[in-house]
């Protein structure tokens, strides 16, 4: 269910007046839903949107289930409290950091490769030293999944006629996260997306270009090729890519596995080879 506050609570955590919430959503500037009771409730997600957008300063964080006020953050803290409440397990925990961190003004690109991606790195350097680091990196990992998608209430749907993106993990990639980022940021950026998920036969994606000629396609290679027909695979949905004028961006920690095949037999590149989501939402916002 999604979590709701009355409208003195989010005035209390802004510091404000009562009136000056409903004159908010009288505006128009601030989204409120009405119970059956005809009582206001503000999502949370909407709320953080909302201090984001207005840069509102949060006198009373824990109104909302943030552990901090927005405006207290840096990079180093921020890693430091991503893997504590990783590490902890709790979910609200989790999704409350991550929605003030995002209410902080960083967006998911800086969020996943910064704190995400440093919290994770340390869960996952603990095995085999430590017998419950599968545990914790599986939790973890379903944790920051959760979290993500709620943050995705955060954020504005795009224009129905927006650039449509799809994407997906290849047959064997089994990581949940790559792809679900990637998705995310495309819908930051403005992209009617559609993320596949891990371990999608490659055909399938393939298939999808054909079927729906997207603007852009990418594709999660988290895991080693299997296998010489899976590399051949990968060229012919460069290959349908180019020919439906999309555009194809690869990553992923075994990219570099592609890099001999990248280049076509005119000399021009198949795909772009994206090193992390910051550089994935920059391309992005280069082909809005």
């Amino acid at each position: 269910m999604v979590r709701t506050l009355s409208t003195s609570e989010f005035a209390k955590a802004l510091g404000v007046s009562d009136s000056s919430v409903r004159r908010l959503a009288d505006a128009g500037e601030l989204e409120i839903h009405r119970t059956r009771g005809g009582h206001r409730r503000i999502p949370v997600s909407e709320a953080v949107r909302y201090i984001r957008d207005s840069r509102s300063p949060v006198l009373k964080p824990e109104m909302l289930g943030l552990e901090q006020a927005p405006q207290e953050i840096d990079n180093e803290s921020a890693a430091s409290r991503m893997l504590r409440v990783l590490e902890e397990g709790h979910a609200s925990a989790v999704i409350g950091l991550m929605q003030w961190l995002y209410a902080s003004g960083m967006n998911i690109a800086e969020l996943c490769d910064g704190p995400v991606a440093s919290a994770m790195r340390k869960i996952g350097d603990r095995w085999p030293h430590d017998k419950r680091a599968i545990f914790i990196e599986h939790r973890a990992t379903i944790l920051c999944c959760r979290a993500l998608n709620q943050l995705r209430l955060s954020i504005p749907e795009p224009d129905e006629d927006a650039p449509k993106a799809i994407g997906a993990a290849m047959s064997g990639d089994i990581y949940l996260m790559p792809t679900l980022i990637a998705s995310l940021v495309l819908y930051e950026a403005g992209f009617n997306e559609i993320n596949l998920g891990p371990n999608t036969p490659l055909d399938v994606l393939t298939d999808s270009v054909i079927d729906e000629s997207p603007d852009l396609v990418w594709l999660s290679v988290a895991e080693p090729l299997r296998s010489k027909s899976q590399l051949a695979e990968v060229i012919k949905l460069a290959e349908v890519a180019k020919q439906h004028r999309t555009a194809f961006i690869i990553g992923g920690r075994h990219t570099n596995e592609l890099d001999n095949a990248s280049i076509d037999d005119e000399g021009n590149p198949r795909w772009m080879r994206c090193g992390s989501m910051n550089e994935l939402r920059r391309i992005a916002t280069s082909k809005l």
